[in-house]
């Protein structure tokens, strides 16, 4: 099982579509599908009901996508760990920002952040609190910059930077 394969499994099962999947991971649809079928054949069952143009994960799909979420997130955090080895800080830092705190709060923050830390690829994307609190605990983003959620995430820690 390789992590190219489990990267685009994971694009399709979260975008619902081959097409766009590939876009996101900068591959041609034909290399997404076929690193798909790798997969499958690798685990001897379907990990999608392909209905028309719908697709959809199968429960092993299901139960795989979980899985395949946590192996990414380690091999990504045994990355970003080596570096550190070194004394640089490098590597892709995942987060997600409201739009008030990205046009207005942000912007000087994040240009100083890049300035410090060159070598970290920031991964930006705007979206709801409560959207970005459940990618934080699902393990898809590693730290949001939103208002504070209406109800708790028992593992995603809050902390109050500014008050409004």
């Amino acid at each position: 099982m390789d992590f190219g394969a489990l990267r685009a499994f994971v694009a399709v099962a979260e975008l619902s579509s081959f097409s766009r999947a590939a876009e996101q991971i900068y591959l041609t649809q034909p290399a997404v599908s076929k690193r798909i079928a790798a997969l499958e054949d690798e685990l001897g069952m379907r990990l999608f009901d392909r209905i028309g143009r719908g697709v959809h994960l199968t429960e092993a799909g299901r139960t795989l996508l979980v899985r395949a979420r946590a192996i990414l997130h380690q091999v990504e955090d045994a990355r970003r760990s080596l570096p550190a080895l070194s004394g640089v800080v490098a590597g892709e830092l995942s987060m997600a920002i409201s739009h008030h705190a990205g046009l207005h709060r942000l912007p000087g923050v994040l240009e100083r952040y890049h300035e410090t830390y060159p070598e970290v690829r920031l991964d930006l994307h705007f979206m709801d609190s409560e959207v970005a609190c459940g990618a934080i605990e699902q393990g898809r983003l590693e730290l949001a910059v939103v208002t504070l959620p209406p109800r708790p995430y028992p593992n995603v820690k809050c902390v109050r930077v500014w008050d409004d």
